[in-house]
């Protein structure tokens, strides 16, 4: 199972390079080299065509894109994991906290190699395309683009991917309002990020939800995605996330209180607007 796309000629596409035609269905360079090089096909009116072809008024083209291999580092191993929604284009699944997104030297069984242990057994021939990538101890819903043109399609503009979180704080937090600070990456091995002039823009809305005894439950809608850029933005105001180790007084081992909880995007083929939501945890207690 591959990815194929079909499209109709309009009438403003009359006369058309098959090239540019298929440039406006945004099909990169890129896309267009493998399907060139890595034995995909384009098609129309069912004939293989090359870029150059002339199109008419009413004529179907199919884009056939070829199986996408999986690097060698990239092993799969059944890990269990929350499917939401599922189509022939997209999983949206909800992660659990603890569990690593990609394998790094220190994580091997991560939710990309589940993922694609699931992708041989209903036999999708590619790889795992992560849209939205969440931290190891971040819970909530995430999106993953079975194919690389879909993943393209969804990351070109991340500012139309909506995306909203529970976080609980440490201290009382009240009011709202947008947190726009930049964040650095001090150096290249360094995990931790910083607030610093140097960095890139970031932008977080925030309000306080209710105060729970000596915490706060926030809820916060990113405008921009930096790394850990909701951890630094909260822990700038003075009240960082309960149980972040990095950033807060939590200890390694602790559980990071911070869910993505609302997840929303236009699908990349359909255009259809699609909204997913999950409750707060458990592990944040009782509020």
């Amino acid at each position: 199972m591959t990815l194929r796309l079909t499209y109709t000629v309009q009438e403003t596409d009359h006369g058309k390079l098959l090239r540019s035609f298929l440039r406006k269905q945004h099909l990169s360079r890129r896309s267009l080299t493998c399907l060139k090089h890595r034995g995909g096909q384009i098609t129309v009116n069912g004939e293989q065509q090359k870029v150059l072809y002339i199109l008419n008024a009413g004529d179907t083209v199919e884009v056939f894109f070829p199986p996408e291999p999986v690097s060698e580092q990239l092993r799969a191993i059944p890990i269990a994991f929350e499917i939401v929604y599922e189509d022939d284009y997209l999983l949206v699944v909800n992660k659990k906290e603890g569990l690593p997104v990609v394998p790094t030297r220190n994580h091997e069984a991560t939710l990309v190699n589940g993922i694609l242990a699931y992708y041989q057994e209903i036999g999708l021939e590619s790889t795992v395309h992560v849209v939205n990538r969440l931290d190891k101890d971040t819970s909530g819903l995430m999106v993953v683009a079975k194919y690389r043109h879909l993943h393209y399609l969804m990351t070109k503009d991340m500012k139309k991917i909506s995306r909203r979180y529970y976080a609980l704080v440490e201290g009382e937090m009240a009011g709202s309002g947008e947190i726009n600070v930049p964040i650095f990456r001090p150096a290249p091995e360094s995990v931790k990020r910083v607030v610093d002039p140097q960095g890139k823009q970031a932008l977080t809305d925030y309000q306080s939800i209710c105060i729970y005894e000596d915490k706060t439950l926030v809820r916060c809608q990113l405008k921009t995605g930096r790394t850990h850029q909701i951890r630094v933005h909260l822990a700038h105001l003075g009240h960082p996330i309960v149980g972040d180790p990095l950033y807060g007084s939590g200890e390694v081992g602790d559980r990071q209180l911070l869910h993505s909880y609302y997840l929303a995007f236009k699908h990349p083929i359909s255009g259809e607007w699609m909204e997913f939501k999950t409750e707060i945890p458990e592990r944040f207690g009782r509020l």
